[in-house]
């Protein structure tokens, strides 16, 4: 059997730190009172700038709560119910979006529009998709869009307009 000291010392090491830790371990759990381990409360010196808050804060309300309002921390306590109406849902008028705008084509082989809908300006193309309208096609002279089963023509305006 070996009985050398530098075995013994990764040993002893490791007892060391293990006992250091249980003896933290049980202070901490001293101070806080864990267990039911008595201990005196730690009284802490109030600045004085705070001594009035800390006041209010320890004295109990002496208001009585107003009336048919309930404490919401007492959800054990059954609350007179409330009487409930019956209203009319107000009719709104919601006025319908205005017309997008023709702004100009570019006519060659594959022809665009540029529309203004909806403060943005769009490119179309044919057959494409811009918001809620299909484009079917653009002549010359005016786009024709479909939304649903809606079919909007725009044409385009005199120069000058």
């Amino acid at each position: 059997m070996n009985r050398d000291p530098a075995r013994w010392i990764t040993g002893i090491v490791a007892f060391t730190v293990l006992a250091a830790i249980v003896a933290q371990t049980l202070a901490a759990l001293g101070v806080t009172g864990a267990f039911g381990w008595r201990v005196a409360p730690v009284m802490v010196p109030v600045p004085l700038a705070y001594r009035t808050v800390d006041l209010a804060l320890d004295r109990r309300d002496a208001v009585q709560p107003l009336a048919g309002v309930r404490d919401p921390f007492e959800f054990w306590h059954a609350s007179p119910e409330p009487t409930q109406t019956r209203t009319r849902p107000r009719l709104v008028t919601v006025a319908a979006p205005a017309a997008p705008v023709l702004t100009a084509i570019v006519w060659d082989n594959d022809p665009r529009a540029l529309i203004r809908w909806k403060d943005r300006e769009w490119t179309i193309r044919e057959g494409g998709l811009f918001d809620v309208f299909q484009v079917v096609s653009i002549t010359r002279d005016q786009v024709l869009l479909t939304r649903g089963d809606e079919t909007l023509v725009l044409r385009r305006g005199n120069p000058g307009e």
